[in-house]
This record gives structure tokens, C-alpha cells and sequence, in this order.
């Protein structure tokens, strides 16, 4: 019974084996002699071909010399295809989904020559709907192949020229939050290759190819589609437009993933980067952002220039040539959560002649540039006015200061920075500035800027992260200061000149029990002419932003501040100041402490306010007082002045000064000036007096002496 059983069985099994067999081989040669008149019936094409060959257990096809043509070229709900192929072989092709639905799902196919023109349907018009990935194909082998590929609207989509690819493992994505294909390696070469990338931009080579696992591109090109105002118009929630080019670029070990995009080294050659970004503000999008995975170990640029234009056309910054390496960049859904959205270990960029435009008041100028994780280093600093000194006038709204600065090298040194709780954290060990040429007007005939002017150790603690300097020198340098009122003739100017500064520790009390007090050495030239040394200090951490500053200045010729105290205290002066010694300490409320002068020779003129002219009476008076005081003058003087806080520190400190002046050189002697001719007044009237009163005893005698005459 057992036998018997086992033997139907065998019989049942060989019967369904020998007609799966039978039914595999006659649908088979179905296929091979109705397939013609299949394609020709049932698909909206009109395709031959010399040969063919179907195998329908291996799910292969292949045929040469084949013709295709779309039946309907102008119904736009199919794909449209028009050209020839010289071979065509696909294996393990599910034939089945191929009739059934016209999708394409095998493991590789192969064109060769393939000369096809190729219009896309229209997409389906029901919301939410995806469109179908027209084809699932493993292996994708193309060689010699001239290809076009345009929208229903005949926009040309993509064209390549003796296109020749071979890819690996290809998966088409459909998610746009993540890159649209993955493969597992590549090869290919084209000729005048196009692609367009969404609606505004166009890919561009002369020639695609890659040699050795090196992806090469020759004469790139990222093309708008349409100009500025037309991306403005309609492209809202976009901030810049693009338009770059390069010479070649090149990338080595590139890898492809659905979420991941890496290479080993790129280089990019002779790029030109032109960025152009509207004024109007961005409208909010409501597109996820991509979460897709960038990293690559090695990426430079050679030899590069840069510009980013404002809306109007007009350049708002520019690098005529810079060179630039980045190494083991890394973004990725753990570095986007951070403040900077990547990571990277070094980085290097070096340029010459960069331009800045700086608002509506100024430019920037650099000659050149490095810049390191570690290092930067400016050359020939410029920051220059746009407009002249009576424009800026009439433009402010309030009073400001003008600035006109340059230095022949800025150099910073041992940077060491980080994010920590989404704050920056920025360490500087040195900063040098070497040969500054700053000069700061102000006028004071706009009205007053009512806002409060902070002193530094509270415009430091403003800073919202840790920051520290370590040491800030300022080397060879000169600053010039000049301040024009209504009523003065002439801008007052106060001018350093060979100026070095070294200051420590600047720092904007961010960092708990750190060292928050700075100090601050200043030698110098004052009024390019005498020596001038000052010792300042003031801790950030004090909230009366309690500060000291004293200093002495030797052998000042009086005609040297001449343009400082003419315009303001109507008083010029000739002569030697053999020292000037102040020591003054304060808070945000008031200054005060001690000043003093000596001097030889020195002469005053007082100045009529409105004429200018010498008071020539007065001034002869004064300087027989200053002559007579040479020897006696006061040790020192207190100084007392209250803080403007409409007002910047060194208005504070030139206060002071002031203050001292008119106490020792100018007050006291006009004051005594003032006595003294206040007195040879009253001695002049009464002596007039008596000299009136002794004409008229006079003639009173003779009128009796003639009338005893008589």
C-alpha cells in the first residue's frame, strides 16, 4: 500500500513538473511570435525590431536593431518615445507586471546605442497621490547612448551625449526629505550633459566621466532658469538665488544613499560663486527639512571668486580670488540638532581683495587673508566712509560718530571655540593690531542720541557668552579724535600718534570664578609730539563699573594743544608744558581726583567766542599773572566731574582733563584777571573822578581870579 502510494505521488508530481514544463515553453513561444502583435495592440507604441529573444524561465529578453515610435505623440497622459537602440538586453524581467501594467521590475538591462527622445506623462491629478517610480531596475548599463528626456510641457529635463553608465544596485526614492537614488558604485562618461534641478536651476557639463573611481566634471555649470525678478516673484520662501560655475570638479570614493551622501576628496577649480538675495523678508515654509547624511574627509577650492549682489544688482560683497580646504566635515541628524548644524575637524580659507559693503555709511576692504580653526590673519584693513563728513551730518538723525579706520595687519591667534547650551564659548589667546590709522568724528550739531553710552567693563558684560582675550595689543599705531560744534571754529582734534596698547584678560564675566579684572597700558605721543603713558583698569565683574586711570605727558609744546582747547575753551597758548600728571578714578556716576601741571614760557591768548580774535588787554594781563605764578603753581588740583551718560567714557576722560586745564592754566589766572581788572577799573573811574573834579576846581579858580581881576 505504501508503494503504491509513494509511486501515484511521484506520477502526480512528475505530471505537474513535465506541465509547468510544457506550459513555460509554449508561453514562451507565445511570446516570441505574439508579442509583435502585442506591442503593436495593446501598448501606445509602434516598436520593431530585427530580432528577438525571450526566455521565459530566466525572465530575459533581449533584441537588437529596434525602432520605437509613440503611437499618439500628442496625448500627454502616456510616456512618450521616439528613437532606436542598437541592443537591448534585460534579465529576470517580471513579464507579467510588464503587461499588466507597463511597469518595469528587473534585475538589469543593458542599451546599447540607444538614440531615444523620451517626453514624460502628465502627472496624475488626484491630491496625494504619488506617481508611481516608473521602473525598478537593479543594473542599469547604457553605452554610446545620445539621450533627451522632456516634461509634458517639452522642458527639457535631462540630455547626454555618447552617454555611457554602468550602475550597480540602483533604488529610486520617492521621499523628499532624503536623497532620490542610492546605488552601490558607478561609472560613467557623457558629453554635454543636462539635467534640470527643480524648477529654478539647470545642471551643466561639457563632459562627465570617471576614471579610477574619480568622478570628474568639466566645465560645470548650476544655471538659473529664470531671472532674479522672476525667482523673487515666485519663489518666496527662498532667501538666495544662485548662479555658479567651474572649471572642473572632482570627487573621489562618492557614495550614494537614500540618507547619505559621502566622498573621500573633492576639489572644485576656477569656481565662480554669484549669490543674489532678496530685501524683502523670507516667507516661512512649512517643508520638513531634509534629513539626509553629509560627510567628507577632504574638500577643496582653488583658485575661486565670489560675489553676493543685493537685489538691485549692486555687489554687497566680493572675493576676487580665494583658496579654501575643509576636512572630515559631518552633518547629520545629531549635528543639525545643534546650534551649527555640522561638524568638521580644520579648516583653511585664504583671499585677496575682499570688499564688504557695510550698510549706509561704509565699506570694508581687506587686500588679503588667512584664516585657519586656529589662526586669522588680515591684511591691510580698510573701513572707509561712503560719504563726506557733511553728508554723514545731514543724514543722521541724531548725533553719531563717523569712523575712518585702517590698519596694515590684523592678526588673531590660538582660537579655541565651542557650543555649550546652545551659547558660543569663544577663548582668544592673542590679538594683534599692527599699524591702526583710526580717525572718529563726531559733530554735535545733529540733537542728542538720548541712548545710554556704556562704560566697557558694562558694554562687556553685555556680551551674552563666555568670551576672553588673553592679551589685545595694539602696535604702532595713531587715533585721532575730532569733535565739531555749532559754536566752535573748526573741529577740536586730540591726536595720538605711535600709540601701543597692550591690554589682558578682556573678557565679558561669562565664566564662573574667572579672573574678571583688566588691565591696561597705553605708551604713546600725544598730540604727535610729547610722550604720553597711561595706566587704566577696570573689572568686569563690578556693577558700579569702578574704574581707574592715571598718567603723565612730558614736554608738551602749548601751540601743540592749541586744536583741542581753541575750539572749546576760546583760549590759544605758546610755550612748554613740561608735564601734565593726572590720576583720576570713577564709576558710571562721576570722576574725580587729582591734576597738575608745570611749565616754562608759557603764554595764554584769550579768544573773542565770535571773532576768534586775541583779547589783547586781557591776554596781557593773564600772562603777566601766568609769569608771576610759574614758580607758585599748586601741587596739584582736584578734579571733579559728574558723567553724562548720553556721553562715552573718553568725553568722561577729556572732561576731567578739561577741568584740570581751567583750574590750573586757564580759571585761577582769569579769575585773578578778572580781580585785577575789576580794580585798575575802579581806580581808572575814581581817578577820572578826581581828575574831573580837579578841571573844574581848576576853572572855578580862574573864573574867581578874573572876576577879582576885574
Amino acid at each position: 500500500m505504501q508503494k503504491k502510494l509513494l509511486k501515484i505521488t511521484a506520477i502526480v508530481l512528475g505530471s505537474v513538473l513535465i506541465l509547468i514544463v510544457l506550459l513555460n515553453i509554449g508561453f514562451s513561444l507565445w511570446l516570441k511570435y505574439k508579442l509583435p502583435d502585442y506591442l503593436k495592440t495593446k501598448t501606445p507604441y509602434e516598436i520593431t525590431y530585427q530580432s528577438l529573444n525571450v526566455e521565459i524561465l530566466s525572465g530575459s529578453i533581449s533584441a537588437n536593431q529596434i525602432e520605437v515610435k509613440t503611437k499618439q505623440p500628442n496625448n500627454l497622459e502616456v510616456l512618450a518615445l521616439e528613437g532606436s537602440l542598437g541592443n537591448l538586453n534585460i534579465s529576470r524581467l517580471d513579464i507579467i507586471e510588464f503587461l499588466k501594467n507597463n511597469q518595469i521590475e528587473a534585475n538589469s538591462i543593458k542599451l546599447t546605442n540607444p538614440n531615444l527622445k523620451i517626453r514624460l506623462a502628465k502627472p496624475k491629478e488626484e491630491k496625494n497621490k504619488k506617481n508611481p517610480i516608473p521602473f525598478t531596475i537593479k543594473n542599469i548599463e547604457i553605452e554610446k547612448g545620445n539621450i533627451e528626456i522632456h516634461k509634458p510641457d517639452n522642458t527639457k529635463l535631462f540630455s547626454a551625449n555618447n552617454l555611457n553608465i554602468d550602475l550597480k544596485n540602483l533604488s529610486l526614492n520617492q521621499n523628499p526629505n532624503e536623497l532620490p537614488f542610492a546605488l552601490d558604485s558607478y561609472k560613467i562618461s557623457a558629453n554635454q550633459f543636462y539635467a534640470q534641478i527643480g524648477e529654478i536651476y539647470s545642471l551643466n557639463s561639457s563632459e562627465l566621466k570617471t576614471v579610477n573611481g574619480e568622478l570628474i566634471i568639466n566645465n560645470f555649470e548650476l544655471k538659473p532658469l529664470i531671472d532674479f525678478k522672476n525667482w523673487e516673484q515666485n519663489f518666496k520662501t527662498q532667501k538666495t538665488f544662485f548662479d555658479i560655475k567651474s572649471k572642473s570638479i572632482s570627487f573621489n570614493d562618492l557614495v550614494f544613499n537614500k540618507k547619505k551622501l559621502s566622498f573621500k576628496n573633492a576639489q572644485v577649480v576656477d569656481p565662480i560663486f554669484i549669490l543674489q538675495n532678496r530685501d524683502n523678508k523670507v516667507v516661512k515654509s512649512n517643508k520638513e527639512k531634509s534629513n539626509f547624511n553629509i560627510d567628507f574627509e577632504n574638500f577643496d577650492i582653488k583658485n575661486g571668486q565670489f560675489s553676493i549682489l543685493k537685489s538691485n544688482g549692486k555687489k554687497s560683497l566680493s572675493l576676487v580670488k580665494f583658496n579654501a580646504n575643509l576636512k572630515e566635515f559631518v552633518m547629520n541628524e545629531d549635528t543639525s540638532k545643534n546650534k551649527i548644524p555640522f561638524t568638521y575637524k580644520d579648516y583653511k580659507v585664504s583671499g585677496n581683495q575682499f570688499f564688504y559693503d557695510a550698510g549706509k555709511y561704509y565699506n570694508m576692504d581687506l587686500s588679503s587673508f588667512e584664516m585657519s580653526s586656529q589662526n586669522i590673519d588680515l591684511k591691510n584693513f580698510k573701513l572707509k566712509p561712503k560719504v563726506s563728513r557733511a553728508e554723514f551730518v545731514r543724514m543722521i538723525p541724531m548725533e553719531n560718530d563717523l569712523f575712518d579706520i585702517s590698519a596694515n595687519r590684523i592678526q588673531f591667534s590660538g582660537i579655541n571655540w565651542k557650543f555649550e547650551n546652545d551659547k558660543p564659548n569663544i577663548r582668544l589667546k592673542n590679538a594683534k593690531l599692527t599699524n591702526v590709522d583710526a580717525n572718529i568724528f563726531r559733530s554735535k550739531i545733529p540733537k542728542d542720541n538720548p541712548k545710554e553710552k556704556l562704560l566697557y567693563s558694562k558694554l562687556l558684560r553685555t556680551i551674552k557668552f563666555p568670551l576672553v582675550v588673553e592679551n589685545l595689543n595694539l602696535i604702532q599705531s595713531k587715533l585721532v579724535y575730532e569733535e565739531d560744534t555749532p559754536d566752535s571754529n573748526g573741529p577740536g582734534k586730540v591726536i595720538f600718534t605711535h600709540f601701543n596698547m597692550d591690554v589682558e584678560n578682556l573678557n565679558s564675566n561669562k565664566q564662573k570664578g574667572a579672573n574678571t579684572k583688566v588691565p591696561i597700558v597705553i605708551n604713546c605721543k600725544f598730540m604727535d609730539a610729547s610722550p604720553m603713558k597711561v595706566n587704566w583698569n577696570f573689572n568686569t565683574a563690578d556693577m558700579r563699573d569702578n574704574f581707574t586711570i592715571a598718567g603723565t605727558i612730558n614736554d608738551l609744546p602749548a601751540v601743540d594743544i592749541n586744536p583741542f582747547i581753541k575750539p572749546y575753551l576760546n583760549v590759544s597758548a605758546t610755550g612748554t608744558i613740561t608735564s601734565l600728571n593726572f590720576d583720576f578714578k570713577g564709576n558710571n556716576d562721576i570722576m574725580n581726583g587729582k591734576f597738575k601741571i608745570t611749565h616754562k614760557d608759557l603764554k595764554v591768548s584769550l579768544l573773542d567766542k565770535k571773532t576768534r580774535e586775541k583779547k589783547k588787554f586781557l591776554s596781557a594781563v593773564v600772562n603777566l599773572v601766568v609769569r608771576k605764578d610759574s614758580k607758585q603753581f599748586p601741587e596739584s588740583v582736584d578734579v571733579y566731574v559728574e558723567r553724562n551718560k548720553e556721553r562715552s567714557f573718553f568725553n568722561l576722560f577729556w572732561k576731567g582733563i578739561e577741568d584740570g586745564l581751567k583750574k590750573t592754566l586757564i580759571s585761577i589766572n582769569v579769575d585773578k584777571v578778572k580781580e585785577n581788572v575789576e580794580d585798575v577799573k575802579e581806580t581808572v573811574k575814581e581817578t577820572k573822578k578826581k581828575i574831573k573834579e580837579a578841571k573844574r576846581e581848576i576853572k572855578n579858580n580862574r573864573l574867581k581870579k578874573k572876576e577879582a581881576q576885574s
